[in-house]
């Protein structure tokens, strides 16, 4: 193979990579151009559904930590929504394998954010990504729906994933994005102001 050949089959395959999953670049494009709209007109809207090319039901967002990962014994715990019967760390040393979760997991890396998906026949599917702030890109906030006057539900509905944005900096890039679910949320979307006035 000459060396033409063989750059031009590199750069055809690393094209081919990093296009499969573009969902990534479309959240924060769209977070990007929600602030934008949010800071002219007070807010601006994101169906979520917009950016996701297969079918889902709910979703969770599960943020990775500064320093450690999250380990898949507390994320398995988290996505089946009870904890295990089997110590953590039994299933993270021993091998011991809760046959009860229906929903396994890998551990979350450090500075990444990975929302599931939980699709119409009870599959999950993962989209792993990297923390705004540590890759030059917009610090956002999901808010989450209340199912009493403290108590937060994780997960989220496909229809409550049509958000009200806000943002608390009129200037690009710069403040918070916060996501507000079509549900009852502990933090108000009308007290979100400015932090730039």
């Amino acid at each position: 193979m000459n060396r033409l050949t063989y750059i031009f089959s590199i750069l055809i395959g690393s094209t081919i990579l990093t296009g499969c999953d573009n969902f990534e670049r479309k959240f924060y494009d769209r977070i990007d151009e929600a602030q934008i709209k949010a800071a002219k007109n007070g807010s601006d809207t994101f169906d979520f559904a917009t950016i996701t090319d297969f079918a889902w039901d709910s979703v969770i967002l599960i943020s990775g930590n500064e320093s450690v990962p999250v380990f898949k014994e507390e994320v398995e715990e988290i996505l089946n929504n009870r904890n295990s019967k089997i110590h953590w760390e039994d299933r993270r040393f021993k091998n011991k394998i809760d046959t009860t979760f229906k929903y396994k997991a890998d551990d979350i890396p450090v500075n990444r954010e990975r929302f599931y998906f939980l699709t119409p026949d009870k599959k999950i599917i993962a989209k792993t990504m990297k923390k705004g702030y540590n890759d030059h890109k917009q610090t956002f906030s999901l808010e989450l729906c209340l199912t009493d006057t403290i108590k937060e539900r994780l997960w989220l509905s496909r229809q409550e994933c049509k958000f009200i944005v806000k943002t608390n900096s009129k200037d690009y890039g710069k403040g918070t994005v916060f996501l507000f679910p079509q549900c009852n949320t502990s933090l108000k979307a009308e007290n979100i102001k400015f932090h730039d006035n």
